[in-house]
């Protein structure tokens, strides 16, 4: 399950999801604030996975809200294992929106969201008290990251320990490749559509479309005639810095260093243009993508961005390898006393004022059944 990049929606959603994941009668989320009457979300329906099915759930640092409480209820529950760079988003928040006058609304949070363990995955804190020097939007209120030392255990079902207050930390960490500079900009500026719109113009789509040296080339001649005529800046990543910089340098009056800082600039755009040649391969894929987008629907395109996928390639041996390394993520720490946290969190949870159920039905759930088959 890929949710790398996904933000989240509506909690029912994200609960009837877990649903088709995790045994019948397993706790997924509570809500709890001030107040807020608490409430209990928990699976009354089978799951569409059985237990002997190895699950991975690809995320990142883009994956927040309710993606994380589909995360952190298969972590919690020991139902699968958690792929990816580091952490997710760090949202672990109810929020409301009332109407206003005006055609405008306010948001407001209303209460914070639990996984089963117990533990609340929001990253940031907010209290009132920020005293003077704070700007209009938040005066008289502080937001502080939730720091490593202030961070508390809590057990898996099979007794793993996950800790709360900075979102769902990977079980298996693959860092994914950073992208250059130049990658950055190309994507930001929009070029490469840009360029897969007169291309698609002038060539015909053929089966076995491969982005080839000429045709890269083609695309490198097209960047720099953008350069060239001011409608693409490569170096719009640092030029902000740099602008303000020789602003700064021309207000004091040093003409010298003006134009050391011209230099830089020129010698920074060599740089980056380099990269055509350093990042080739990325590059190439990227444009292809651009391309085909021109012909092809998303779900093709995002099929064929999977095949060069390091996060997905390390997922798939992981999840088809004999070596037990899956089962060992998911077994127990030493030393660790999860049973009877979880035996603790499974009677406290009782307490919770309203406990709902699924909204799927017996009958939607097989009918869930049908549509994951295609």
């Amino acid at each position: 399950m890929d949710l790398r990049g996904n933000p989240g929606g509506l909690l029912t959603s994200a609960v009837d999801v877990s649903s088709l994941l995790v045994p019948k009668n397993s706790d997924i989320v509570s809500a709890r604030g001030r107040g807020f009457p608490s409430v209990l979300y928990r699976s009354r329906v089978d799951p569409l996975v059985s237990p002997d099915t190895k699950l991975a759930v690809l995320v990142n640092g883009g994956t927040a809200s309710a993606a994380e409480i589909v995360s952190g209820a298969v972590q919690d529950l020991d139902v699968g294992v958690v792929i990816g760079s580091d952490r997710t988003f760090g949202k672990g928040l109810v929020q409301n929106v009332e109407e206003l006058p005006f055609d405008t609304a306010l948001k407001f949070t209303v209460a914070k969201y639990y996984t089963p363990s117990g533990r609340c995955i929001q990253s940031t804190n907010y209290k009132e008290g920020g005293g003077s020097g704070m700007t209009v939007a938040n005066s008289g209120f502080q937001a502080k990251k939730v720091s490593e030392k202030d961070k508390t255990d809590f057990y898996t079902k099979g007794g793993r320990i996950v800790k709360d207050g900075g979102g769902i930390e990977a079980d298996y960490k693959v860092t994914a490749p950073s992208a250059s500079a130049l990658e950055v900009t190309l994507l930001r500026s929009g070029v490469m559509n840009d360029f897969a719109s007169e291309w698609s113009k002038q060539y015909e789509m053929k089966d076995n479309f491969e982005v080839t040296d000429d045709l890269y080339r083609e695309f490198q001649k097209y960047v720099n005639a953008k350069q060239a005529s001011k409608d693409l800046q490569l170096d719009s990543l640092y030029a902000p810095q740099l602008k303000d910089l020789k602003r700064v340098l021309k207000k004091s009056g040093y003409q010298a260093s003006q134009r050391e800082v011209d230099t830089l600039q020129a010698s920074i755009l060599r740089e980056v243009q380099r990269d055509f040649d350093k990042y080739k391969v990325d590059l190439k894929e990227d444009l292809g993508q651009a391309i085909l987008a021109r012909y092809l629907p998303e779900s093709m395109l995002i099929e064929r961005g999977l095949k060069n996928d390091v996060q997905v390639d390390a997922a798939v041996k992981l999840l088809t390898a004999s070596d037990g390394n899956f089962d060992k993520l998911l077994a127990r720490n030493s030393g660790s006393s999860g049973k009877g946290r979880m035996e603790e969190l499974a009677i406290s949870s009782k307490d919770a004022s309203t406990s709902f159920s699924t909204s799927l039905s017996e009958a939607e759930n097989d009918s869930m059944k049908v549509q994951l088959k295609f």
